[in-house]
C-alpha cells in the first residue's frame, strides 16, 4: 500500500514538472528576425585607416559577431548599429573585394581601392537644385585637370576645390544616388545624396484646415522629418513618403509660397493663395426627383471639379462641372431632405434646405414683376390639371392658366409683395430658387399723349404721405400726384400757386415744401397749412437738397456759378468746390456733400466734399462718358442728370440719364454698380421690359420706391426695386 502510494506520487510529480516545462516553452517569446540587408557603403577608396560605412537594415548590434576582410586581409569592425556598420581599412591591405561576415552569414560588400583619393563626408546629404554641398576627403587637387563631381551620375557644377574640400552645386533632377569625385583618372564614391524638389501642390487655394497634398521627391519618410510652412506659418504634417506629403493649412495663414525643410535644407514650392470660404447664392431646384440637374450659384468655388464637394442631407453627391461661380450635379435620389452643403478645399458653407421629392421648381421667368405680369414656372411633378396646382406669391394665391407636368403659366396676382414663390401639388410643397420680387416700372401719372404735365419738368419730391410733387415749368405751377395717380395743382389758401419758372423742389420732415423759382431769384416755402412765403432770395436757385441740420444746399443756375448753403433763417453762403452743378446733390448725416458737376466732369462723375475737408473731384466716375461698373475713376456714367439720392445705409442711387440706368453707389467701397438698366421708349413692365425716355430728377419714398421725372414722356414713373 505504501509502495503503491509512493509510485503514484512520483508519477504525479513527473506530470507536474512536464506541465511546468511545457508552460515555460509556450511563454517564451521568440524574437522577430529582421533580414540582414546591405544598401550602400562609402567611401569605396582610400588609404589604410580609412573608415568605411556600410548602411542597411536588420544589422545585429553585437560587434563580436562580425568579421571583415579586404582582398582577404582582416579589417577591423569598429561599430555596429541596426542600420550602420563602420570598418577600418588595415595597414598593408590591397585593392580588392570588401567582404563581411555576421555569425554564420557571409556578404560581399563591394570593391575597395587603396589610393590617395577618398571621400570622408558630404554635407548636407540632401537638398534642392542650386544648393551647395561640401565634400571633404583627400586627393582632390590636381595640376592636370580639375576634379569633377557627379551626383547619381549627373554632373554637378564645381564651385571650388582644395586637396581636402570640394564645394559643388546640386544639378536639377539629380535624384537619389552616390556622390562621385573623379581626379586624374581616379574616382571615389561617397555616401548617397537625396535630391529634393516640390513638383506641385494641390489645391493651390484654400484657408485654415485645408488639406494640401505636396508632390515631389526627396521627402523624409517619417512625418517628423518634414517641416512644412505656408509663407512662414508652420503646418501640421499628416502623411509622409518619399514622393508625397499631406499637410493641414494652419490658422493665421497668409498668401505666399509653401516651403518644406528637411534636415536643415529648405525647398520652396508654389504660391498658396488664401481665399475665404465659399458662399452659396441660389440653389435650383430646392426640391426634385432623381435625375434632375441641380445648379448651385455662388462665389469662391473652384474651377476644378474635384476640389468642390457637395452634400445633400449629409450625402455626398458627385459634381459634374464647376466654375468659380457655379457648380452643377445630378440629383441621385434617396438623399432624404436636408441642407445643401458645399465644401471647397475643406472650407465648408451651408445653403438652403432641399426636399427629396418629385415636385420641384427649376426656374421662374421673369423673377420679378408687378400684378398682371405673365409668369412661366418650369419644374417637375406639376399636375396637368391647372386647378390642381396652387401657386402662392408670398402667400397670395394666383390662378394657373395653363399646366403640364413641367410647366405652369399664370399671371402675378393683385396684392403681391416680394417674397417666396411656392407651388403646392397633392400635398407636396416646392419653393422657387429665389424670391419673386415685386419689381418693375409703372406710370404714376402722365405720358406722351397726356396733358397732365407740360414739357420741361425739372424737379420732383415726395412727402411723408406718399404724395409726389413735380415742377411744371411750362405751366408755371407745381403739380401734386396722389398715390392713386390723381393730379392736382399745388395751392395756398385755396388758390393755385403761380411761379415764374419753377425748377427745384424739396420737402422737409414736417412736410414743408420748398420750390426754387429761377425767374424770380427766390425760393418759396409752402407749409402744410397753406402759407406761401419767400424763404430766401438774391440768387437764381436750381435743384437742391437738405442736410440733417435743416440747411439747404442749392445749385446756382449759371455758368460756373457753384452752390449756396442756405441756413434755417434764410441766410446763405457760397460753397467752395462745385463749379457748375446741374443735378440733384445730396448731404449725408455726417455733413459730407456729394454732387455732380457739369463744369468739372461733364455730369459724368460724382464729386465729394467731406465734412470739414477739401473738394474731391471725379471721386467716382470720369469726365468721359461711358457705361461701366467699377471702383473710383474706373466707373463710367453718361450724364447723371437724375442726380443723387440716399438708398439704404451707406448707399446712394444715381440716375444715369443716357444709359437709362439706376446705379447704386457704395460710399465705403467707392464703387458703382447697376441696379437696373432700361431701354429707351415708353413702356411699363418688369425691370427687363420697361422703357423710359429720360431721367431728369428723382425721389425715393420711405419704402424705397424710386420716382423718376421722365420729362421726355411728360410722365412721372414709379420704380419698384424692393
Amino acid at each position: 500500500m505504501i509502495i503503491q502510494h509512493k509510485k503514484s506520487l512520483s508519477i504525479g510529480l513527473m506530470l507536474f514538472l512536464m506541465l511546468i516545462i511545457g508552460a515555460c516553452k509556450k511563454d517564451k517569446t521568440e524574437a522577430v528576425s529582421v533580414a540582414f540587408k546591405i544598401e550602400s557603403y562609402y567611401p569605396n577608396s582610400g588609404n589604410a585607416g580609412t573608415l568605411v560605412t556600410i548602411t542597411g537594415t536588420g544589422f545585429g548590434t553585437d560587434i563580436k559577431q562580425y568579421s571583415a576582410t579586404i582582398a582577404g586581409k582582416t579589417a577591423e569592425v569598429i561599430s555596429a548599429t541596426a542600420e550602420a556598420l563602420v570598418i577600418r581599412m588595415p595597414e598593408g591591405g590591397t585593392t580588392g573585394a570588401l567582404a563581411l561576415k555576421y555569425d554564420t552569414q557571409s556578404f560581399d560588400v563591394g570593391p575597395y581601392t587603396y589610393q590617395d583619393l577618398t571621400i570622408t563626408t558630404v554635407l548636407p546629404a540632401n537638398g534642392p537644385a542650386g544648393s551647395q554641398i561640401r565634400i571633404t576627403g583627400a586627393g582632390f587637387s590636381s595640376t592636370n585637370a580639375p576634379a569633377t563631381v557627379f551626383i547619381n551620375g549627373k554632373a554637378a557644377l564645381v564651385v571650388s576645390v582644395s586637396d581636402n574640400l570640394i564645394v559643388a552645386e546640386v544639378p536639377a533632377d539629380a535624384g537619389f544616388g552616390a556622390i562621385m569625385v573623379k581626379v586624374n583618372g581616379k574616382e571615389a564614391k561617397g555616401q548617397n545624396f537625396t535630391y529634393q524638389a516640390i513638383a506641385s501642390i494641390k489645391p493651390l487655394t484654400g484657408g485654415k484646415n485645408t488639406k494640401v497634398t505636396i508632390a515631389g521627391t526627396g521627402f523624409a519618410e517619417l512625418v517628423a522629418g518634414n517641416l512644412v510652412d505656408f509663407n512662414g506659418t508652420t503646418a501640421t504634417v499628416l502623411e509622409a513618403s518619399n514622393e508625397k506629403l499631406v499637410v493641414i493649412v494652419p490658422d493665421g495663414v497668409k498668401t505666399g509660397p509653401l516651403s518644406v525643410n528637411i534636415s536643415g535644407q529648405k525647398i520652396t514650392g508654389p504660391i498658396f493663395t488664401v481665399v475665404a470660404p465659399p458662399s452659396i447664392g441660389i440653389v435650383t431646384p430646392l426640391s426634385g426627383p432623381k435625375g434632375t440637374e441641380m445648379t448651385i450659384s455662388g462665389t469662391l468655388f473652384s474651377n476644378l471639379a474635384d476640389e468642390n464637394k457637395v452634400f445633400i442631407n449629409g450625402v455626398s453627391v458627385p459634381v459634374t462641372s464647376a466654375s468659380a461661380n457655379q457648380i452643377k450635379l445630378i440629383l441621385p435620389g434617396g438623399t432624404g431632405s436636408g441642407s445643401v452643403r458645399v465644401v471647397v478645399n475643406d472650407q465648408p458653407t451651408d445653403g438652403p434646405q432641399f426636399k427629396d421629392q418629385t415636385l420641384g421648381i427649376l426656374s421662374v421667368s421673369p423673377d420679378n414683376g408687378l400684378a398682371g405680369t405673365t409668369v412661366t414656372i418650369k419644374g417637375s411633378g406639376f399636375s396637368s390639371t391647372a386647378a390642381d396646382n396652387k401657386v402662392y406669391f408670398n402667400g397670395v394665391l394666383a390662378t394657373v392658366k395653363t399646366a403640364s407636368e413641367n410647366t405652369l403659366v399664370l399671371d402675378a396676382p393683385a396684392g403681391l409683395s416680394t417674397g417666396d414663390l411656392k407651388v403646392v401639388v397633392a400635398g407636396q410643397e416646392a419653393l422657387a430658387p429665389q424670391n419673386f420680387r415685386r419689381a418693375g416700372m409703372t406710370t404714376l401719372a402722365g405720358g406722351p399723349n397726356s396733358n397732365a404735365f407740360g414739357t420741361f419738368m425739372t424737379g420732383i419730391a415726395v412727402d411723408n404721405s406718399g404724395n409726389v410733387y413735380v415742377t411744371d415749368r411750362m405751366n408755371k405751377v407745381v403739380k401734386k400726384i396722389a398715390p392713386d395717380g390723381t393730379v392736382t395743382v399745388l395751392q395756398a389758401n385755396g388758390a393755385d400757386i403761380i411761379f415764374d419758372t419753377p425748377c427745384g423742389i424739396v420737402i422737409d420732415k414736417q412736410n414743408n415744401i420748398f420750390v426754387s423759382d429761377i425767374g424770380r431769384n427766390q425760393i418759396r416755402k409752402i407749409t402744410p397749412s397753406g402759407q406761401n412765403t419767400v424763404y430766401v432770395s438774391g440768387f437764381s436757385p436750381g435743384l437742391m437738397t437738405f442736410d440733417s441740420a435743416g440747411n439747404l444746399y442749392v445749385n446756382i443756375n449759371g455758368a460756373f456759378a457753384g452752390m449756396n448753403k442756405v441756413n434755417a433763417i434764410g441766410g446763405f453762403t457760397k460753397i467752395a468746390g462745385p463749379l457748375w452743378p446741374t443735378a440733384h446733390p445730396f448731404v449725408d448725416a455726417s455733413g459730407n456733400l456729394y454732387y455732380v458737376d457739369s463744369g468739372q466732369a461733364s455730369n459724368n462723375a460724382i464729386s465729394y466734399i467731406p465734412s470739414g475737408g477739401s473738394n474731391l473731384t471725379n471721386w467716382i466716375g470720369f469726365s468721359e462718358p461711358g457705361y461701366q461698373d467699377g471702383i473710383g475713376t474706373q466707373a463710367r456714367f453718361n450724364n447723371i442728370a437724375g442726380g443723387l439720392m440716399p438708398y439704404g445705409a451707406g448707399k446712394l442711387i444715381a440716375g444715369d440719364r443716357y444709359n437709362y440706368a439706376l446705379r447704386e453707389i457704395d460710399i465705403a467701397a467707392k464703387s458703382a454698380s447697376t441696379l437696373v438698366r432700361f431701354t429707351y421708349g415708353f413702356a411699363d413692365g418688369t425691370l427687363a421690359t420697361a422703357k423710359i425716355g429720360s431721367m431728369d430728377d428723382m425721389a425715393v419714398d420711405q419704402d424705397g420706391n424710386v420716382y423718376i421725372l421722365d420729362a421726355t414722356n411728360k410722365a412721372v414713373r414709379k420704380v419698384f426695386l424692393k
